[in-house]
């Protein structure tokens, strides 16, 4: 039996519009309504809406936490993501994972690995999406900040600032050594000012590609900024390399500063920022985007960004007013997004229960998908959306199914790391535990573990007689002796499928 990606058409969840600000409007977009959702006998709160919010909020859950969320019903469920500990990892040196894998964070691959380990089994999943989230938004690579201990610190800082106040990011984001370096404002000094920084703060971190600033705002920002540097990888305000002269800046003029207080123009800057109009309506629409559905239309994003602002730009009060709306459950929003790369992998770790695996290997194989992960090209981050799903991608996606899932490779199963091997799992055992005795129970239930049971009624036929059939003929069918091939095949199978590559 083969798959194919096909299907569903894959729709776009972020266009270029997202860094330009404009374009917000989409008549077909029915459901905005951000009052909050409760469950009702027609509509209830079930498994597929736990499973939703799982998905969105972190990146997909594990049957036990799906039964829990159902349990505690939504109110508490959205409670739970919300708890956000500031909970953070090494960021220098080596990092030994519970299963014993031993991680170097002074190279790439050895960041990559120990970032994609705690999203697959961090309790706070939101967390770790928002930061996700803000480093595409903030768009870094080790490429020019070139080392690795760098990188790890900045999603750290994401980490802290994920559900704060949006002041409080931009102020820490610019003094950040990774930014400091990416977009050259350690070189900005008074006499030679650099203009990277300047720009992109507005133009790509918080208002959008020319909406409302001109080249004279960017000049004056930079000077502002002069004198911001870092030194052995640590933030330091230069004094003598500061221009404190006077500065017009969006309208507003900052007063020139000596000495150590010259540090507090850029903070100028940034709240001068958080005046205009255009920083809430343009978080509120990347969010959205990322995390509801595509294409919002300008009365909601103008609804979203009074909240904002009334709210301090507060990130949680924000996240916490998307997860709880009646927009959010809506038929607009249920597998409305294209997984990117890291969804489609550590969702899969996730929805499997998989925990016993190399998180060496799995930063290789999820490197191969298209998301530079710690490592952007450019400042203004990836497309979204159907730009995940090409013929390459496609393929790596599937290789790397396969390698999870099934016996026909040995990179997960037979791993060597400090001298023991990691079990593989067990689709038997597994089985047995929940009752799964024939071919058709046990399609059902990945069926509806993996994609909501919704797929077409061909498809589930095709995979119960996956099941049973050999390239001879048919086997009477024997969950002990034929069980761990075929379930991890069909579950290989049902994560090709295009409903699966769907969030």
């Amino acid at each position: 039996m083969t798959t194919q990606i096909t299907g569903p058409v894959f729709t776009r969840h972020r266009a270029s519009a997202v860094r330009g600000g404009g374009g917000i409007s989409n008549p077909q977009m029915a459901n905005e309504d951000l009052t909050p959702w409760q469950p009702t006998a027609t509509d209830p709160w079930d498994e597929k809406k736990a499973r939703h919010l799982f998905r969105r909020a972190g990146f997909g859950g594990r049957p036990s936490e799906i039964a829990t969320l159902v349990k505690l019903g939504v109110d508490r469920a959205v409670d739970l993501f919300l708890v956000v500990p500031n909970l953070t990892i090494p960021e220098t040196g080596t990092h030994m994972l519970p299963t014993g894998e031993v991680l170097n964070l002074s190279t790439y691959s050895g960041q990559v690995a120990a970032w994609l380990w705690l999203m697959a089994n961090s309790s706070w999943q939101l967390q770790e999406k928002m930061a996700l989230f803000f480093h595409d938004h903030y768009a870094t690579g080790i490429n020019k900040v070139r080392y690795p201990e760098m990188m790890g610190k900045q999603i750290n800082l994401f980490r802290r600032t994920a559900l704060g106040r949006f002041r409080d990011q931009l102020i820490a984001v610019s003094a950040d050594p990774a930014m400091l370096y990416w977009l050259d404002n350690r070189l900005n000094r008074r006499g030679r000012p650099n203009e990277n920084y300047g720009r992109e703060i507005m133009e790509l971190f918080s208002m959008g590609v020319g909406n409302g600033y001109t080249e004279n705002d960017v000049k004056e920002a930079a000077r502002a900024f002069t004198g911001w540097t870092a030194i052995l990888g640590y933030f330091y305000f230069n004094p003598s390399a500061h221009d404190s002269g006077n500065k017009t800046f969006l309208g507003s003029t900052i007063t020139g500063r000596t000495g150590t207080s010259g540090v507090l123009e850029g903070f100028d800057v940034v709240d001068i920022i958080l005046k205009q109009k255009a920083p809430a309506e343009f978080m509120v629409k990347k969010i959205w985007e990322w995390f509801v559905y595509e294409n919002p239309s300008r009365v909601l994003i103008t609804k979203l960004a009074n909240r904002f602002r009334q709210d301090g730009y507060n990130f949680r009060s924000l996240m916490e007013l998307i997860f709880r709306s009646k927009a959010f459950y809506s038929s607009s929003a249920m597998k409305a997004l294209v997984k990117n790369p890291v969804e489609y992998v550590i969702g899969a770790l996730r929805n499997t229960d998989q925990r016993n695996v190399s998180y060496t290997r799995v930063a290789n194989r999820f490197l191969r998908m298209g998301w530079p992960l710690l490592n952007f090209a450019g400042p203004d981050g990836l497309p979204d959306g159907t730009s995940w799903i090409n013929s390459q991608n496609v393929i790596n996606r599937s290789n790397f199914a396969s390698e999870l899932n099934t016996r026909s490779t040995r990179g997960y199963l037979r791993t060597v790391i400090s001298g023991f091997y990691l079990n593989r799992h067990d689709w038997v055992a597994e089985a047995k535990t929940l009752g799964l005795t024939t071919p058709t129970k046990i399609v059902d239930h990945y069926l509806k573990r993996l994609v909501d049971g919704e797929v077409p009624a061909s498809v589930r036929t095709a995979l119960i007689d996956y099941m049973t059939r050999t390239d001879t003929g048919r086997l009477t069918w024997n969950l002990t002796l034929y069980g761990q091939q075929k379930i991890s095949g069909l579950v290989y199978l049902i994560m090709n499928l295009p409903e699966y590559h769907m969030n």
